[in-house]
């Protein structure tokens, strides 16, 4: 359908799923995050977690992008914001920054 000048339902449900895909990444992330901040040990697998906790932002805000509404622009800026933050986490923990 390229030459379409309009979505068709398929086409809509498919950049929908884009927001569900996203908003699993972040739940996920907010779920590995808490329990970072509560002390619990990830049994050796610490780095690990934690560039998966570097990733699961990212690619939440590379999902919302392809997504649809105002969801899409929302979900964009939270994970925007966690993988910021992430990496400001990384950078102190390595003592790059001033934080």
């Amino acid at each position: 359908m390229a030459n379409s000048f309009y979505y068709t339902s398929y086409e809509q449900d498919k950049k929908k799923k884009f927001n569900i895909i996203s908003l699993i990444l972040l739940g996920s992330f907010l779920l590995l995050f808490s329990l970072m901040v509560s002390g619990f040990s990830y049994w050796g697998f610490g780095r690990i977690a934690f560039f998966v906790m570097v990733l699961l932002p990212l690619t939440g805000a590379f999902f919302a992008f392809k997504g649809t509404g105002w969801a899409r622009w929302l979900l964009f800026l939270i994970n925007g914001s966690a993988f910021i933050m992430m990496v400001y986490i990384l950078l102190t923990a390595l003592g790059i920054t001033g934080g």
